[in-house]
């Protein structure tokens, strides 16, 4: 039985088996768009409330994770809308992170360079960083992520290009210091 029927017989029951079955997942790609623990756990769990009640409209016609990865993409929309509307200034894709290159000669372990490439993620637009973290993060396919942003397949595919590409100035500019 998938987990989505499940919460449709037993909410109580189908909620613990969807924390367990998607929670981390989901944690992870709102990490990623947010940026922050506090943040990300208030989406997921908002994500997750919304599931459990609105599970009667998922038909199982499509991926079960795509579309509670639209609703919680919606919920930071949402957020960043009201952020705007209250006007409130925050410095456009700032990521204050420590100084964790390598001195020169130092080989960048494994960890270093996720940590590289986790930064460079973080300084990319928001429409570029919400594909990139659907795509290499979450392992949503092209498709799966233009019905989740409703937006062309195209559009996609160009958001990701340019992300690439924006990564790797940010990484040539790290490992070139």
């Amino acid at each position: 039985m998938e987990v989505w029927e499940q919460v449709s017989e037993d909410r109580e029951r189908g909620a613990r088996a969807l924390i367990s079955e998607y929670g981390g997942r989901l944690y992870a790609a709102a990490f990623h768009i947010c940026q922050n623990e506090h943040d990300a756990e208030d989406l997921v769990q908002r994500t997750l409330v919304r599931v459990v009640e609105r599970i009667s409209t998922f038909k199982g016609d499509g991926n079960f994770f795509t579309w509670m990865f639209s609703i919680l993409v919606n919920f930071y929309r949402m957020d960043m809308r009201r952020k705007a509307a209250n006007a409130l200034v925050f410095g456009e894709n700032e990521v204050e992170t420590e100084d964790e290159r390598p001195t020169p000669g130092e080989g960048m372990s494994r960890k270093e360079d996720a940590a590289a490439v986790r930064r460079a993620v973080a300084q990319l637009p928001d429409g570029m960083r919400l594909v990139v973290v659907m795509h290499y993060f979450s392992g949503l396919s092209v498709p799966e992520i233009a019905r989740s942003l409703e937006i062309p397949e195209g559009t996609v595919y160009f958001r990701l290009h340019g992300a690439r590409r924006k990564i790797r100035e940010i990484l040539s500019k790290v490992f070139n210091e």
